[in-house]
């Protein structure tokens, strides 16, 4: 498959999807459920989440293009074409689907990321919807595209290397379906954090992009649905973020995106931006696992 062919659909589906999620949201639509997501009941299906499907699907038919694709809604699995995939699409159509229901405007994204069929990313976006921004790797390099004017700039992660000092710590802390696991072996780190580090309580597809251009350093989840991180992790990856899941054992597996599991959870992950970063969550976690 031609990479400058799925980059062209790439960017097509995050100025699309953009705009017809800002168009419902001034109209006041997008709200209605349509169902709820397997495996997570802490989280719904609306309206809005269909938009990023229907487009992604459109766009695929249109350019001829032979794939399946896989999201967190109920779809699940969604095949375009008639023939064999030509590729896989792993979609997050609306990331924070909460803070739409409940009327915030805030975080809101659309993540996407094409894999060949040996599971290698070939290109990858997050579209920050209200913002007007999208972190792009197109198969070589990876950069901050502005929507508008077209500008693009180019990113890295931080280079931070211990879990102390002015360090910024990322993990989805809305839900008790994530945060009581993460304030259990992690709360006295977060009560004697430096003054000037930062805790930030989101997470999810998103969070990539922070990654990947330094906002955050980490990011440290527990349960973390595959569905969450198979749409966008390629971006950190591709500046060279470390990402992966941990055992009971404190033992490092790289993570890897496996078709059609996006129901399934990982126990321990963790996203950082250096190795030894990485090392020092693990060391910290289980130094307090056996307390």
């Amino acid at each position: 498959m031609e990479t400058k062919k799925l980059n062209r659909i790439l960017l097509e589906y995050l100025y699309q999807t953009v705009r017809a999620v800002r168009t419902m949201s001034k109209t006041g639509e997008g709200k209605e459920i349509l169902g709820g997501i397997p495996g997570r009941p802490e989280d719904l299906e609306l309206r809005v989440d269909r938009v990023g499907e229907e487009i992604i699907r459109e766009l695929l038919a249109k350019n001829g293009v032979q794939a399946e694709i896989f999201s967190e809604s109920e779809n699940g699995s969604i095949t375009v074409g008639k023939g064999k995939a030509d590729l896989y699409v792993s979609i997050d159509p609306f990331d924070n689907t909460i803070l739409f229901f409940t009327g915030f405007r805030h975080t809101w994204y659309t993540a996407i990321t094409f894999y060949d069929k040996k599971r290698k990313p070939l290109c990858a976006g997050i579209a920050d919807i209200l913002d007007g921004k999208a972190w792009i790797f197109d198969g070589t390099d990876t950069f901050l595209l502005d929507m508008k004017t077209k500008a693009k700039r180019a990113i890295s992660p931080h280079p931070h290397k211990l879990l102390k000092g002015p360090i910024a710590l990322a993990s989805y802390l809305m839900s008790s379906q994530y945060s009581v696991k993460f304030l259990h072996y992690f709360g006295d780190m977060v009560k004697n954090m430096d003054t000037k580090a930062l805790l930030y309580p989101f997470g999810g597809s998103h969070i990539y992009g922070y990654l990947a251009d330094g906002r955050v350093d980490a990011y440290v989840m527990f349960d973390e649905p595959r569905s969450e991180i198979d749409p966008s992790f390629a971006i950190a990856k591709s500046v060279g973020c470390d990402i992966g899941e941990v055992d009971e054992k404190g033992t490092w597996k790289e993570y890897e995106f496996i078709p059609g599991k996006q129901y399934e959870k990982v126990d321990f992950f963790i996203a950082a931006c250096t190795k030894e970063l990485r090392n020092d969550i693990i060391r910290y976690y289980l130094e307090q696992k056996h307390l």
